[in-house]
């Protein structure tokens, strides 16, 4: 048996499927853009070494973070204003990479978000509507009776 397909359900099959051109669209201008967005960021080579204020790329190459642009790179001055008086050395994932233009950045997709946004939402969309359908029609019953 084939299932019924009515106009409401037509519309609902345009409807997800323009969503997830337009979100698949988006990550893609984002990916291409060469800047942190909803679905992609800016990160450092796999393979990269960070000692102190030595970062070693994968080709070999090695570049030296100042002290002024680690202090430049911090995410949350606050808390790192703490973290200085107490001699603490800045930690890899706290440093904002987009500033330093002398290491190469990689983009990286957030897959999940772009599954979630994509393909998730529009199909629990499509839940909720079909449950308000079916509980509408089941209270219309109920006055007929």
């Amino acid at each position: 048996m084939r299932p019924l397909l009515n106009g409401w359900r037509r519309f609902g099959i345009v409807l997800a499927t323009l969503w997830l051109l337009g979100a698949l669209g988006l990550a893609l201008s984002e990916y291409s853009s060469d800047s942190n967005g909803y679905f992609v960021y800016q990160t450092i080579p796999l393979g990269t070494v960070i000692e102190d204020n030595r970062v070693t790329l994968p080709d070999g190459k090695v570049v030296t973070i100042t002290e002024e642009q680690q202090f430049e790179l911090r995410y949350k001055l606050e808390r790192d204003l703490e973290r200085l008086k107490k001699d603490q050395p800045l930690r890899p994932w706290e440093i904002d990479w987009s500033k330093l233009a002398a290491i190469p950045k990689v983009t990286e997709v957030r897959w999940l978000r772009l599954l979630i946004l994509a393909l998730v939402t529009p199909m629990l969309l499509w839940f909720i509507a079909e449950a308000a359908v079916l509980i509408a029609a089941w209270i219309k019953r109920g006055f007929k009776d």
